[in-house]
């Protein structure tokens, strides 16, 4: 599933805190792993600086390799590009056919090239492919144990659409061992009444009952392959309580869609996810809900 794996650097040491990330994935899915910087401006002097920091850069993912214990096979590739950030990486994922594009919510405009947070929001906005954003170093803890993802976070709203990320949770969970958390936030709708006023309508315990039969049918399946899973559901605004459940039960991945259905006490995922991003410190993995990747 994770075949290939692109990862643009943008020459800070924040853009490398995917590097442990990186391996772990190379280590699990025998990954072929492209490291990859764009230079808005072509010049000897610049490649050349350019190919020094991605010589460095191997360097380090080759330590991060050893650590987790990698295949000696694994494929190790850089590539420095010229031009717009956002579009270069764009293409050069297509052109790689990059399975997944792995890279820092934010890099360092002070010491990198380019604003790595703004380029990974267009990158994201863009493509089709799967994206992981990594936002913190990964707890010592972890690394110690080289088992950087335990839980991972599955939000769902109820359509297939939304179930897209599932797929890549529940491969990344057999290689890692991790336990899956099914999420469902309904959001309680607003009542209007005869003077103007708003009120919340009351948590109905049949919606509850409702939407943990949709999650368990979900659950059965994967529970079916050996795997451990959880199901819960809680009320209110759905970005806020995903980061909260995230924070508050040892997530160490979210995984969700772009998008899903909107409707009643539904909620849009472009929106959600957007939010998540900018919230919380855990990882996201962002899956594409109209494209399927083999494996």
């Amino acid at each position: 599933m994770f075949e290939r794996i692109l990862v643009p650097l943008d020459g800070s040491e924040n853009a490398e805190i995917v590097f442990p990330y990186c391996a772990d994935l190379v280590a699990k899915f025998a990954s072929t792993v492209i490291l990859v910087t764009v230079s808005e401006a072509a010049t000897v002097d610049i490649d050349h600086l350019y190919r020094t920091y991605l010589d460095h850069a191997l360097g380090k993912m080759r330590q991060q390799l050893e650590a987790s214990m990698a295949p000696d096979t694994v494929t190790l590739g850089s590539e420095v590009l010229f031009g717009d950030p956002a579009r270069e990486i764009l293409r050069t994922a297509e052109e790689k056919d990059a399975r997944l594009i792995l890279l820092a919510s934010h890099g360092t405009s002070a010491e990198g090239p380019w604003f790595l947070g703004h380029i990974a929001a267009k990158v994201l906005r863009a493509t089709r492919r799967p994206v992981m954003l990594i936002r913190e170093r990964a707890p010592e803890a972890a690394l110690q144990q080289r088992r950087l993802v335990r839980r991972i976070l599955v939000p769902l709203d109820g359509s297939e659409i939304g179930e897209a990320a599932l797929r890549y949770a529940v491969s990344l969970a057999k290689k890692t061992a991790a336990e899956i958390a099914l999420l469902e936030v309904f959001e309680p709708l607003r009542g209007v009444g005869a003077t103007g006023t708003s009120y919340n309508i009351p948590d109905d315990e049949s919606v509850r009952k409702s939407l943990l039969s949709y999650l368990n049918h979900v659950a059965g399946p994967i529970k079916n392959e050996g795997l451990e899973v959880s199901t819960t559901v809680v009320f209110g605004k759905a970005p806020d309580k995903i980061v909260e459940y995230a924070e508050k039960n040892g997530i160490d991945l979210i995984a969700i869609s772009t998008h899903g259905r909107s409707g009643l006490g539904r909620w849009v995922f472009g929106n959600v996810t957007d939010k998540i991003l900018h919230t919380g410190d855990v990882p996201v993995l962002v899956a594409h809900a109209s494209v399927e990747w083999p494996g």
